[in-house]
């Protein structure tokens, strides 16, 4: 069975893939049964949220609070392994490819071998980092690496992830990789712009109040997004697709 992380992945991506196509609704209504109504997997997802979410959390508080997120997940995962089990096959059929974006939150939870500590360690580190307060003294840092630096990683990196897509996506991906981060930055903001209204119209049109608050929580989503040529190709497909 996937750990937690991936399975939560799978969902997030099956949910992006799916948005505005027919299979929608009965996605939806299955994530629904299956997550939201199920008081432990749904208090588990919120806690994997909450542990790769940004929440400015004060430094004096942080480590009690990612080591008790990590003791009631444990909890949580230990008592629930028949629905997580068919929670993991139901999004395994839909989505085939194993990726994980809460490494760190996985190897917290589920390595508990001493063997592992200085991987965990490491983790909760990662963790830490994402929940508490940028200081000045980290912003100051991150500027001294050039910022033609950090483009060519981010640009690499898209390249290596995108590396078997087709010729026409592979031009539009030249296309992306070619922009300035100015002209990176406007077009996500014109992008954001356009994807929330129409989710908001989406909103206004739907009855359902759980597919309303996963809409909800998709503009958030959008909002956030960081500038850089990867999420402008996300958001590019996303406002297509809708």
């Amino acid at each position: 069975m996937n750990t937690f992380g991936t399975i939560k992945t799978k969902i997030e991506e099956a949910s992006i893939f799916l948005y505005s196509k027919p299979q929608f609704k009965i996605f939806m209504r299955e994530f629904k049964k299956m997550v939201l109504e199920n008081k432990d997997i749904a208090e588990l997802y919120s806690i994997y949220d909450n542990l790769s979410t940004n929440k400015g959390i004060d430094k004096d508080i942080v480590d009690d609070y990612i080591n008790e997120s990590i003791e009631y997940s444990q909890i949580l995962i230990e008592s629930s392994p028949n629905k997580l089990n068919v929670l993991d096959k139901w999004i395994s059929n839909i989505v085939k490819k194993n990726k994980n974006n809460y490494k760190d939150i996985d190897n917290t939870i589920y390595s508990k071998s001493i063997k592992n500590l200085e991987s965990i360690l490491e983790s909760k580190k990662n963790i830490k980092n994402s929940l508490i307060k940028e200081s000045i003294k980290e912003l100051k840092e991150s500027s001294y690496l050039p910022l033609s630096s950090m483009v060519k990683i981010a640009n690499d990196s898209l390249k290596k992830e995108f590396s078997n897509i087709n010729e026409s996506e592979k031009k539009e991906l030249n296309s992306i990789l070619s922009l300035s981060l100015d002209e990176v930055k406007k077009e996500i903001k014109e992008l954001q712009e356009s994807v929330t209204l129409k989710l908001k119209v989406t909103i206004n049109e739907s009855k359902d109040g759980d597919l309303s608050n996963a809409i909800n929580n998709t503009i958030n989503k959008v909002n956030e997004t960081k500038c850089d040529h990867y999420n402008l190709y996300k958001l590019r497909k996303l406002n297509l697709g809708l």
